[in-house]
């Protein structure tokens, strides 16, 4: 595990089989160029995991936190991956169905291309 700067990650083309970026894009001015930074370090074959906060009206965040967007319209964060050249396999939303006023979380996995 190591933790860089997501918008001039420490690494080579090519360098990683796995990057995470949790709960972190919702705090950029810039999430596409994040994404696209993240593509870039990604091996052939490698996986991109994206877990952020679903679209929601919950604008105290803004204020107590320093979320710069209120979550993400899942189409939103596709085309960003299809843009830096990664394909969305697969799109989980997580929520509490027992409480319908909390934050649902969104999780993408995408490959180069398709390539896993």
């Amino acid at each position: 595990v190591r933790m860089g700067d997501i918008m001039a990650l420490p690494y080579q083309v090519g360098a990683a089989d796995l990057i995470t970026i949790h709960q972190v894009l919702h705090y950029l001015s810039n999430p596409q160029a994040a994404i696209k930074e993240a593509a870039r370090v990604l091996k052939p074959n490698g996986v991109l995991l994206i877990a952020d906060f679903a679209q929601h009206e919950f604008e105290e965040l803004r204020e107590k936190f320093g979320h710069l967007r209120l979550g993400f319209d899942p189409q939103e964060i596709s085309d960003w991956c299809k843009e830096a050249g990664l394909k969305v396999e697969k799109i989980i939303n997580v929520k509490d169905s027992e409480n319908q006023t909390s934050l649902a979380v969104n999780v993408f996995a995408a490959t180069i291309n398709g390539q896993a």
